[in-house]
């Protein structure tokens, strides 16, 4: 269904079952058009029941803690499993249809980013930032209730309670109280703190126009910017802000709370704005030390230094292990968003990320089963870059072996903050397990593309391996680049 036929049937809902119908009908043509039509399975009402009782918040939401960039952690809620995440990702679409946020949101909307939102204050000598505390759980469930029931989405009562329901989640107090609030980590969340902060935008703007200075809100971030100062604490500026604020239902957060003046480092949604958009040096530094890892010491060694810090601040993006190679791929992206496809930065950083990438899926060396050797280095050497131990097993892990090449034989070391495992080749022979000056370990590639490591005699090799280095010499060089 496109957006018009959604929000056309999102206008003559009148109760569960046509919403159920409504939901089913996105999800059939989603799957249609993916080619899945053979595996679509109906949400039932008693899905539906169940998922829109926020009391039931154990089964619906799991609960986990991510670093702030300013300190400390951020508790997130996210869907507990795929049955629930795909109904509420439904609903989004429903919401998503009929309502556009305010001219004012750059968070959550289509065609605009933090990109959008750093672009509109550039320039300017002052930028003034305020933070709106406990964002999400500030936002209760029947707030959420009477916002549905009115323009655009005008849902009836019948339906505005299911909804609500579904998008809201019980929370228990410090006091032993309860409450029922929106989730930080919903799919459903970010819209509706649109369509709750309407009016918050409307004053704000209002009070923006009145004082001369520009406003945009990126979520609980709020931004303010002019060429002149109105932002004295004790001013008639700073005060009327409060009362907004604080008659939407919302607190300030003072801590968070900044003038950035025009010759320091002024910054708007994670991005330096002055005369033109930029990122820190150190997003640039990050990505050239691992690109420079990566052509000196081969992606294994680039992955084992920088990847535990990858899944330190971010390991809650996904589960497993990313591929690198998406990750930095991911960063050159927004780099080039911010910066532009021209800027000399990005187009160097780019070139030399392309060149890697180009080797690393290179099948010109594939064999006839289409596994293409990568990176091969002799276990010994792997090792000690690495700091790892390989040991053969014959315990199999659930990863299924990559036939024919390999035995029941599997080994496991640690890498990259994490226990890894690769295939033996089935040539090695019994006694030759414990003799690792006669083995070396391929990053390979399957015909899929998809990375594994495997095990083999070193003059087994498929491709040149790295040159031999002096194990300090290395770990200084990577110390200094960490650092």
């Amino acid at each position: 269904m496109d957006k018009n036929d959604i929000a056309k049937a999102a206008q003559l809902l009148e109760t569960k079952e046509d919403l159920l119908h409504l939901l089913n009908k996105i999800k059939q043509d989603e799957m249609a058009e993916c080619g899945m039509s053979d595996k679509f399975y109906p949400f039932t009402m008693k899905h539906l029941n169940y998922y829109c009782n926020p009391n039931n918040s154990f089964h619906r939401y799991k609960q986990f803690k991510i670093k702030k960039k300013s300190g400390g952690f951020r508790l997130i809620t996210a869907p507990r499993n795929q049955s629930f995440m795909l109904l509420l990702r439904y609903v989004n679409e429903i919401f998503k249809a009929v309502y556009t946020p305010s001219d004012y949101a750059m968070g959550f909307t289509e065609n605009r980013s933090v990109v959008t939102n750093a672009n509109l204050h550039k320039g300017h000598n002052y930028i003034f930032n305020i933070d709106l505390k406990d964002f999400f759980p500030s936002i209760h469930q029947a707030r959420v209730w009477k916002r549905l029931q009115l323009k655009p989405l005008s849902f009836k009562q019948p339906i505005a309670n299911v909804v609500a329901g579904l998008c809201s989640m019980k929370e228990k107090m410090e006091d032993g109280s309860i409450r029922y609030v929106l989730p930080q980590g919903a799919p459903t969340s970010p819209i509706i703190t649109n369509m709750i902060c309407d009016n918050l935008d409307r004053r704000l703007a209002g009070l923006a126009k009145r004082f001369g200075v520009v406003y945009s809100r990126y979520a609980d971030d709020i931004t303010f910017s002019s060429m002149h100062n109105v932002y004295h604490p004790m001013g008639e500026f700073r005060k009327e802000l409060k009362r907004i604020v604080e008659s939407q239902g919302f607190v300030i957060n003072k801590d968070k709370t900044r003038l950035q003046k025009l010759g320091s480092r002024q910054e708007v949604t994670g991005i330096i704005v002055s005369d033109k958009l930029n990122v820190s040096q150190k997003y640039v530094r990050d990505i050239r030390n691992i690109l420079y890892i990566w052509r000196k010491y081969g992606y294994a060694t680039a992955f084992n230094k920088f990847f535990p810090r990858y899944k330190d601040a971010k390991g809650h993006v996904k589960k497993g292990n990313p591929d690198m190679v998406n990750v930095l791929d991911g960063k050159l992206m927004y780099l080039r968003m911010v910066k532009g496809e021209d800027d000399s930065v990005y187009m160097r950083l780019k070139t030399q990320f392309d060149e890697l990438r180009h080797k690393l899926h290179n099948t010109s060396q594939a064999t006839p089963r289409g596994i293409t050797y990568v990176e091969t280095t002799p276990v010994l050497e792997f090792e000690k870059k690495n700091g790892a131990t390989i040991e053969i097993t014959r315990s199999k892990p659930s990863e299924k072996a990559i036939e024919p090449f390999v035995s029941h034989r599997y080994a496991t070391f640690p890498l990259g903050g994490k226990r890894q495992w690769a295939s033996v080749n089935k040539t090695l022979k019994p006694e030759e397990e414990t003799q690792k000056d006669l083995l070396a370990i391929s990053h390979c590639r399957d015909a899929n593309g998809k990375l594994f490591w495997l095990i083999h005699r070193a003059d087994k090799m498929m491709v040149r391996p790295p040159e031999s280095v002096n194990i300090d010499e290395l770990n200084k060089e990577l110390d200094d680049l960490l650092a």
